[in-house]
């Protein structure tokens, strides 16, 4: 709603008023302001106002005339209203030529009519008609809060905006795509490509114009508007206009008040879906690290987050090796000094999900502390194939989102069956945990892999055989703490080559009689001889167990 001239027009005391130019515009010409105004314009005249004059400052000279209505069009005035009968008797034919070539109303009001009512009667009409626009604008602005609320879609949003307006509307999210809108121009698709060119308005009479960008394509003008919530950027809101088409004032407030709304539903779709994320997440972990829950919470949960638990998984659990250093490469994430693999979670859980789509895999994926588990959907007759492919596309992405990063992994077993994630889960763990303690850091330990390393863990937990190895092993562990010697590693080597002193010597990068000096010293601490074999064989298994992080340092 808006007062235009033609509203003027039928005002009591304008019955005996005549359009002298632009008659056919009269009902498209907006009013938002009346002055009076005489020569010389300047910057005295506001867009869309109704411009009254006497000519009293030019009406002797009809260049000068002439040249005071070309300013007042040019300042973008809705129309120019002359009193004739005092000053100017009739209005020259050159200025309605004028004014009919450029669609610029001209009224001649008779003398006897004061300005002072015309004013009187124009403002009480705006004023009545402010009233109903901001009863218009408080409605939108509650049932747009009330949609919100309700949990309507973004299209149905959408299409109430484009009703109020009456212009189409397209909205685009932070990742450029097109989320809402209906009845766009098709040239709008390669405008927003280039929206780093638009234009800003300034128009000073309007504060929240400073905010609205202008882009121009061949066919329509668009109005571009930047949804931001907490500051962040969220999205792209636009609406098509025509060519020399501008919104109203209260126009502005309404779109002003869609923006707001539409950064309200970004901001509470991405509350939900990161509550429902993390509930996700939680559940996976609980999936994992819990052997106690009930069939009916699994099979609920499952149901409730679209997981077929049915379905043959393996189950792989990361370690990150480089966590600060990859926190402090996305400072952006968190500031904070934590070593917590949930701070880069975007990125991580972004990586494993690309890499689960490219093999066309189901995926679960549970983020923790400082480790990430998965379960990979797989064929029970190329597991191993299907988990390297998987991990090969997983590592080349994280070669682009976290450069640097190194994780080791474990894979474990899986038979179909809810019990069987928390299983399958424990044998990735003690692969990857193995793995890492025996062969060192950036390898994918397979359980199957493990067998020697479980043997040795079960002849372990005989308190026999753990004090037997501990009264072994013990020396030589607190000589190499105080000593910094490395015989560990030196019994390590010499077992894994038979007892070749030349090619352990070689491995170990020693001189001969260095590493036999150690040899000397190794069977002075434990009591034992290395060309003894039972006395070998009890510390190769002695070095065994502690190599693999069976005993408690």
């Amino acid at each position: 709603m808006f007062l235009s001239i033609k509203d003027i027009m039928e005002l009591e005391l304008l019955a005996n008023a005549t359009i002298k130019a632009g008659k056919e515009i009269i009902t498209d010409k907006v009013v938002e302001w009346i002055s009076v105004i005489e020569s010389p314009v300047e910057n005295f005249v506001r867009e869309n106002e109704l411009v009254l004059t006497t000519g009293i400052g030019c009406f002797k000279d009809s260049e000068e005339l002439m040249g005071f209505v070309h300013d007042v069009y040019e300042s973008g005035a809705s129309a120019l209203a002359f009193a004739t009968g005092r000053y100017i008797f009739e209005i020259p034919g050159e200025i309605i030529h004028y004014a009919e070539e450029r669609s610029f109303p001209i009224i001649d009001i008779p003398w006897e009519v004061r300005f002072a009512d015309i004013i009187h009667e124009v403002l009480f009409k705006l004023k009545d008609l402010k009233k109903d626009e901001m009863k218009r604008s408080e409605k939108a602005q509650q049932l747009l809060i009330q949609m919100i609320i309700q949990g309507k879609t973004l299209e149905q949003i959408t299409a109430y905006i484009e009703k109020e307006l009456g212009k189409p509307v397209i909205i685009r999210n932070r990742l450029g795509e097109v989320v809402a809108g209906t009845n766009i121009s098709p040239d709008i698709f390669k405008v927003l490509n280039e929206v780093n060119t638009e234009i800003e308005i300034q128009q000073s009479h309007h504060p929240i114009h400073s905010e609205i960008k202008k882009i121009e394509s061949a066919t329509h003008q668009y109005l571009h508007f930047a949804i931001q919530s907490n500051g962040n950027y969220d999205g792209d809101f636009f609406i098509q206009l025509k060519f020399e088409e501008n919104l109203t004032e209260q126009d502005i407030v309404i779109v002003e008040q869609a923006v707001v709304a539409t950064a309200l539903w970004f901001s509470r779709t991405s509350a939900v879906m990161e509550a429902e994320s993390r509930m996700q997440n939680e559940y996976i972990l609980r999936l994992a690290k819990e052997s106690e829950m009930t069939d009916e919470y699994v099979e609920s949960h499952a149901a409730f987050f679209g997981f077929n638990l049915s379905l043959p998984y393996v189950c792989i659990v990361g370690h990150p090796q480089n966590l600060s250093d990859l926190i402090e490469h996305k400072k952006n994430v968190n500031d904070s000094a934590k070593t917590h693999l949930k701070q880069i979670s975007i990125y991580v859980r972004e990586g494993f999900t690309y890499a689960g789509e490219n093999v066309q895999r189901e995926i679960l994926i549970g983020i923790d502390t400082n480790e990430v588990i998965l379960f990979l959907e797989v064929d029970e007759d190329s597991k191993q194939e299907t988990v390297n492919q998987y991990l090969d596309l997983v590592e080349r992405r994280f070669s682009h989102l976290l450069p640097g990063a190194t994780f080791s992994w474990g894979i474990g077993r899986h038979k179909t069956g809810l019990k069987d994630f928390n299983k399958s889960y424990q044998k990735a763990k003690s692969a990857l945990d193995m793995g890492m303690k025996q062969r060192g850091i950036g390898l994918r330990i397979h359980f199957e892999e493990t067998k020697f390393n479980r043997l040795l863990l079960n002849l372990s937990l005989n308190k026999e055989v753990r004090e037997i190895v501990t009264s072994t092993i013990s020396p030589i562990v607190k000589y190499d703490f105080n000593r910094d010697m490395e015989l560990v590693k030196t019994i390590t080597a010499y077992t894994r080559n038979n007892g070749n002193i030349s090619q352990t010597a070689r491995d170990l990068n020693l001189h001969r009689q260095s590493l036999l000096y150690r040899l000397r010293k190794i069977e002075s601490l434990t009591d034992l001889s290395l060309v003894d074999p039972d006395d070998y064989f009890l510390m190769d298994f002695s070095a065994k167990i502690w190599t693999a992080g069976i005993l408690e340092e």
